[in-house]
């Protein structure tokens, strides 16, 4: 049951207007807030017609969620960042192949996307391509592998909350912050990582930081074991100042295990407030009734009936005081705690998982969990 073209146009053109007058935006930048929503709607609508999903392509499945994250993603960029309408445009083209273009699997389908965003350039933003992605090409004319410099992240202004979303426009210096970080790192985990940092691991970092700085952001990583799925998470997790939880899966390991690990995560994202990434491996399921709970982490924030009573009290005892403050005039019922607990955990929580597509086993679980699919964004 889609919403027509009309209705979703119009619910994303007062999302983004209402968010860009609040924000303070130039009044350039709010007179292309339309082009923005009709550009993603063109691509949502083309990319449902033209990337359809087969036995190979089983994550092939695109819905709003899709359309509400590129929207989501322009709009982590603030007033004083925001440039022109070029850079707006960039951004715009930077959250799309963020979104559509990573999850692609050959370079047929990654070449057709590639000329659908220079087709709607031209056409919706009445852009000239060359003139707005030349700071990517340095002087000839932008290519699809050019694309791969186009990064926005929030990594380049120091550490903290308060971090602001932008343009990379130097990769050296984005090297110098991570080697930095990296090596921050190496001197506080009694695991340390030995990496070398070149343009591959600088793409996919800043993806995942990408999805991090996002309230409730979730990924599934899709690569062969080795291929840095998970020391990327943990250095992205370092730079933004989240903290990783893993379960450490031993011989004894079973439900009951797993349920106190999801319970701990949980606490320390809803009655902590503690920003939180959830880091899981597809070795480390051991029965998939664990993704069930992972499914229903993805949807709704919560797995239902995990706490017990006893539990439920100590929780919202927890978030007693923050509750207060948020709402001063709310009556604090047992019930309203608990919801203010959760969507604490949708906001704080973001889960992270590392699959490997190899085998049947991959395509399986993404047609069981539809989830794995929507709810995340998929590199």
């Amino acid at each position: 049951n889609e919403f027509d073209d009309e209705t979703m146009l119009r619910i994303f053109n007062t999302v983004m207007g209402r968010a860009m007058r609040d924000g303070g935006f130039a009044g350039e930048v709010q007179a292309i807030a339309a082009s923005i929503v009709a550009s993603t709607m063109q691509i949502y609508k083309s990319a449902i017609d033209g990337l359809l999903p087969t036995p190979a392509k089983s994550h092939y499945t695109f819905n709003l969620r899709d359309f509400a994250r590129v929207i989501n993603g322009v709009l982590l960029i603030s007033a004083k960042t925001a440039g022109d309408k070029n850079k707006m445009c960039r951004l715009w083209a930077h959250e799309v192949f963020r979104v559509f273009y990573d999850r692609l699997v050959d370079d047929t389908d990654r070449t057709w996307l590639f000329n659908l965003v220079k087709d709607v350039v031209k056409n919706q933003f009445k852009l000239t391509f060359d003139t707005v992605f030349a700071p990517l090409a340095r002087g000839r004319a932008p290519s699809e592998d050019d694309m791969r410099n186009l990064m926005f992240g929030d990594y380049m202004s120091g550490n903290g909350q308060d971090r602001v979303y932008d343009e990379v426009t130097n990769l050296d210096a984005f090297t110098a912050v991570v080697e930095t970080g990296l090596e921050e790192y190496n001197n506080v985990n009694k695991n340390p990582m030995d990496l070398i940092i070149f343009r591959y691991v600088l793409e996919h970092l800043s993806r995942i930081s990408r999805v991090l700085k996002q309230d409730g952001g979730h990924a599934l990583l899709v690569g062969v074991g080795g291929s840095g799925r998970q020391s990327m998470t943990r250095l992205a997790s370092a730079l933004g100042d989240y903290s990783v939880v893993q379960p450490e899966i031993t011989k004894q390991y079973g439900v009951e295990e797993w349920r106190d690990d999801i319970k701990k995560v949980l606490k320390r994202a809803g009655a902590q407030n503690k920003r939180t990434v959830f880091l899981l491996n597809d070795t480390q399921i051991k029965k998939e009734s664990f993704l069930e709970d992972i499914d229903s982490l993805l949807n709704s924030g919560e797995v239902a009936n995990i706490f017990a009573v006893d539990e439920k009290v100590e929780i919202c005892e927890a978030v007693r005081a923050a509750a207060q403050e948020a709402n001063p005039d709310a009556e604090l019922s047992p019930m309203y705690l608990y919801n203010f607990f959760v969507s604490r955990c949708r906001d704080n929580l973001h889960v992270i998982l590392g699959f490997s597509p190899i085998g049947s086993t991959f395509r399986n679980r993404l047609r069981m969990f539809p989830s794995l699919v929507n709810c995340c964004t998929i590199d």
